[in-house]
Order: structure tokens, then C-alpha cells, then sequence
């Protein structure tokens, strides 16, 4: 059965998004395969260029093509990866049951908080192993941005 991981920052995507970079070296360190799932096609630049910068000496083979060991997409197939789904996006896709861990990201805009919550009422229903980490503290809001 898929384990669910959520993982709650204190500041908005751009605080998502590095603690992304973060569990995604950490799971290419372990040579576990990653299909990180993000909203928008800006995300995903985004996100690839900060794992090219997300520590001087590492090195985390990904790209865009669903091959790759390290995926980032917007689509909504997941190619041939089942280990572990990284979810920047509000919603989760359907076929997540088909992944070992999903780790959902949590950050501090309201619409995307009440999603989450959603999603971790779903998957207690239906029984699903969660845990919850706050890492607030550690990944806070910006100076100057508002954080919930």
C-alpha cells in the first residue's frame, strides 16, 4: 500500500520548492526514482534550475522527459515511475495509488492549505499509512510575505 508523507513549510512555493530540491537529493543520493509533479510549466523550469544550484557538489540527473530518473512534470501520465511521487500541485492525480511514498508539500497559500487537508482526510478514509512533518521552522515564510 502507497505511504503518504506531508510535509508542511512555513513559506509560500518558493519554500515548497526547496525543500523539493532537498527530498529530491536526498532520494537521487539513494538512486530512488522521483517523478515530481508541479502545476505549471514555469514550476518546472524553475525547479530545474534550482536543482542544477541546490548544492555546489551534487549532482541530480533530471530533465522533463518522463525517462529520466529525476522527472518533473506538468502531465498527467506517469511514464513508467512507481517509486517515489513528489506533489507540488494542489490536487493529486489519480493514479497515485500506483507509487510505493507520495509526499505531498504543503505551503502557506490558504486555497492550496484547504486542498491538502482534503487530500489527508481522502487518504485516512481510505486507510492509507500518513505521517506528518512540520517544517515550518526550518523552511519559514520570506520577510515580508504573509504564512498561515
Amino acid at each position: 500500500m502507497t505511504s503518504i508523507s506531508f510535509y508542511k513549510v512555513g513559506g509560500d512555493h518558493a519554500a515548497a520548492a526547496l525543500l523539493a530540491c532537498q527530498l529530491i537529493l536526498k532520494a537521487s543520493q539513494r538512486d530512488q526514482p522521483v517523478l515530481c509533479l508541479v502545476e505549471r510549466e514555469q514550476q518546472a523550469e524553475a525547479l530545474s534550475q534550482q536543482l542544477w544550484a541546490v548544492e555546489p557538489h551534487a549532482f541530480v540527473a533530471h530533465g522533463r522527459e518522463l525517462h529520466q530518473p529525476v522527472a518533473i512534470t506538468t502531465g498527467d501520465q506517469p511514464g513508467d515511475h512507481h517509486g517515489l511521487l513528489l506533489n507540488l500541485c494542489a490536487q493529486t492525480p489519480s493514479w497515485f495509488s500506483r507509487f510505493d511514498r507520495v509526499i505531498e508539500l504543503i505551503h502557506s497559500e490558504p486555497h492550496y492549505q484547504q486542498a491538502k487537508r482534503e487530500r489527508f482526510a481522502f487518504y485516512q478514509q481510505r486507510g492509507y499509512p500518513l505521517d506528518y512533518h512540520d517544517l515550518s521552522a526550518k523552511f519559514p515564510a520570506a520577510s515580508g510575505s504573509a504564512s498561515a
